[in-house]
């Protein structure tokens, strides 16, 4: 159960920093994670979580699954054509890097050859996510970003060969430079063959399943979810490079995904929505796991001395690959800060965390000795220093990403698009009762934030103005003898609760105010209903008993008082209960209301209309018609079909579509905008097609 613990701990860890990270953009999310995984340390049972760690399982369970994903976001064609660019960031610049790590640990700090080279291994791996995290909201140059991009994917198969020769040289005391070249190529090259063979035979078992009519969706998401682990166990099995395998098997499953992408597109799309999630929570794991890892190491028992050589250790670690990065880059294209940016944006994470967690079984040492700890501490120091030095160095450098719209004009184009929406639901002949539900479920669009956005004052003045609208027609109406007494008398009855409109009709009603004030048209809804009245009238009783019967037993002035203010109240609904259960005076109501809603339908358009011309902000107009349109609903309780509330709302989301392009083409709104709530709104109807 304490691993169970351990978990939950973690994963809930990892919710709390994305979330943070999302409230304080200053600081990346790769940073909320680790000073959270610090902060968690100090409690028990998640402080030794990195000790807890099976390397050979971290490496199954998290690395292959990340570098599989990484390999999915690139298409072969990309890798066949830049074979040589990749071969020379991932093999060369990467043998250069340890080349040079193991002279400067061998000759400046007099570290054994073998475990100066294992230390060059674990540090020169790159990470892309890790990369993301710091660069968050920053223009890298597509050329650099790419190299990146390859060098991260690629090159941490040159880490782990150079560091399993590192654990050959510690146990057998020598390497023969030829045996080692033979290794690598045989690990890299088998590594590559292994993952397209092997990909070729999970996609094929895909394709035949797929053929068979065998196309569970579950089944498929577990088939790809497993591949990067049956992948590298079994590469790593046959001793070829299992890294190399998962993310060779990642390009060509991205080929396959493109080829059969409107065969199966609702799967891919499940698929990749899964793989995000999924990636991202074994990132923020890894992390998280680093944070730990900090408190673990600073809990060791060590002097001073001994804290100043482990840290300088990692500041020439880092400031040496730098050097190289920079090197590498200025003698080919002669561009300073190009060389620069290549350079200091070479970030280190999860595969480094992982390769110094392997140092026990590589070199054949004990995991709680000396030496040990301190590569582990060393390579956790590089980590730090790699996402801490792009984080403030990259923003005086990189052009901050801007985009084509702000967040007011988002959610501006949000109101224009959903005005737009119930325009055409206004048009739609269903009940009202349906209108309502589908202009709900168009409003949410708006989200949270903009549905609590409307100034009270301003609504209060939209409204009263309506109102004024409605009541100066009645009024001139009753001159005309163009409405009914009944419907006049109803509207009274409505405008009990509006404080602005007050005539001689409004206090002849007051008879009305308690019952009409608490809730008139949950009321007339009941009452509108043979069988609903007997029982109102039932339980309007039992509750004046009851009230009477607590009026006996009660013996404040002041508590009296209240309950005796209540039975009056409910006395009134009695008598109007009573009164109003006739059949034909009910039936008198709704025609009244019936020729009110036909009365106000021109001056609530007109009002709406001069509303939209007046206003660039279609919020407070989309609440005004959602508002007129549940005051219209039928007072009946009407039961619409879920089928043709669904295919209804289908039908306004297309429309949608529609109009988005046409506020593209007419300059509205940025094609980037525009793309956004494509996006938004096609998710929604593919949502919406599959419930």
């Amino acid at each position: 159960m304490e691993i169970l613990f351990e978990i939950l701990g973690v994963i809930i860890t990892v919710i709390i920093a994305n979330f943070l990270a999302q409230r304080f953009k200053i600081i990346p999310q790769a940073m909320w994670q680790i000073i959270l995984g610090v902060l968690i340390a100090v409690i028990p049972g998640l402080a030794k979580i990195e000790v807890s760690l099976d390397p050979e399982w971290f490496m199954v369970l998290i690395i292959a699954p990340l570098l599989f994903y990484e390999g999915q976001q690139t298409k072969a064609r990309i890798v066949s054509k830049n074979l040589k660019k990749i071969v020379q960031l991932a093999v060369i610049l990467a043998i250069i890097t340890m080349f040079f790590l193991t002279l400067i640990l061998k000759f400046a700090f007099n570290w054994p050859i073998a475990l100066a080279l294992a230390l060059s291994a674990i540090a020169t791996p790159t990470d892309a996510t890790a990369l993301e995290s710091v660069k968050e909201g920053l223009v890298m140059p597509v050329k650099i970003e790419q190299s990146l991009s390859f060098e991260a994917m690629f090159n941490d198969a040159s880490g782990l060969v150079a560091l399993e020769l590192a654990g050959i040289w510690a146990v057998t005391g020598h390497l023969s430079p030829g045996e080692s070249i033979s290794k690598f190529l045989l690990v890299s090259l088998g590594g590559a063959l292994f993952g397209i063979i092997s990909t070729f035979v999970i996609v094929r078992i895909r394709q035949n399943l797929l053929k068979g009519q065998l196309n569970d969706l579950t089944g498929h998401i577990m088939l790809q979810i497993l591949t990067p682990i049956i992948i590298y166990m079994l590469a790593e099995e046959i001793h070829v490079s299992g890294v190399i395998a998962v993310v060779i098997a990642g390009v060509f499953h991205r080929e396959e995904q493109d080829r059969t992408l409107l065969q199966s597109s609702q799967m891919i799309n499940l698929i990749n929505q899964i793989w995000k999630i999924l990636t991202d929570l074994l990132n923020g794991i890894v992390f998280v796991i680093l944070g730990t890892s900090i408190v673990q190491i600073f809990s060791r028992k060590a002097d001073v001395s001994e804290w100043t050589k482990l840290i300088s250790l990692a500041i020439t670690i880092y400031v040496v690959m730098g050097i190289v990065r920079f090197s590498y880059v200025y003698l080919k294209d002669k561009k300073i800060k190009d060389a620069f940016i290549f350079a200091i944006s070479g970030v280190h994470g999860t595969v480094t965390l992982a390769l110094a967690l392997t140092i026990p079984l590589t070199m054949d040492l004990s995991r709680n000795s000396a030496i040990v700890q301190e590569i582990l501490g060393i390579a956790v120091f590089v980590i730090l220093l790699s996402l801490l030095t792009p984080l403030i160095v990259l923003r005086f450098f990189l052009k901050k990403k801007e985009t084509s719209y702000t967040d007011e004009e988002l959610r501006k184009a949000h109101a224009e698009l959903v005005n737009s929406a119930t325009n055409y639901i206004e048009q739609l002949e269903v009940e009202k009762s349906m209108k309502q539900k589908l202009l709900l479920s168009i409003r949410s669009q708006l989200g949270y934030e903009d549905s609590q956005r409307l100034d009270r004052q301003e609504w209060h003045d939209v409204m009263k103005q309506l109102n004024l609208k409605r009541d100066e027609a009645v009024r001139e109406a009753i001159g005309e003898d163009a409405l009914s007494a009944d419907a006049v008398n109803l509207w009274d009855k409505m405008m009990l609760k509006n404080a602005d409109i007050n005539n001689k009709a409004i206090r002849r009603s007051r008879m009305y105010k308690e019952f009409i004030k608490h809730n008139w048209r949950y009321f007339l809804r009941k009452i509108f209903k043979r069988d609903n009245v007997s029982k109102e009238i039932e339980s309007t009783q039992d509750k004046i008993r009851k009230y009477k019967r607590k009026l006996s037993k009660t013996e404040t002035e002041n508590k009296k008082n209240k309950i005796m203010e209540k039975i009056k109240i409910y006395n009134k609904r009695l008598l109007i209960l009573e009164k109003y259960s006739d059949v034909d005076y009910r039936n008198r109501w709704i025609g009244a209301y019936n020729e009110l809603e036909s009365f106000f339908e021109p001056i609530d358009k007109e009002f709406i209309k001069k509303l939209e011309n007046e206003t660039d902000d279609k919020t407070i107009v989309v609440a005004l018609k959602q508002s007129i349109l549940a005051e219209q609903n039928r007072m009946e309780k009407r039961l619409s079909s879920e089928v043709e509330e669904t295919n209804e709302l289908s039908e306004i989301l297309q429309y949608e579509l529609t109009q988005i392009n046409l506020m593209i083409q007419n300059d509205k709104i940025s094609s980037e905008l525009g793309k956004r709530l494509y996006y938004e709104v096609a998710a929604a109807q593919n949502l919406l097609l599959n419930s």
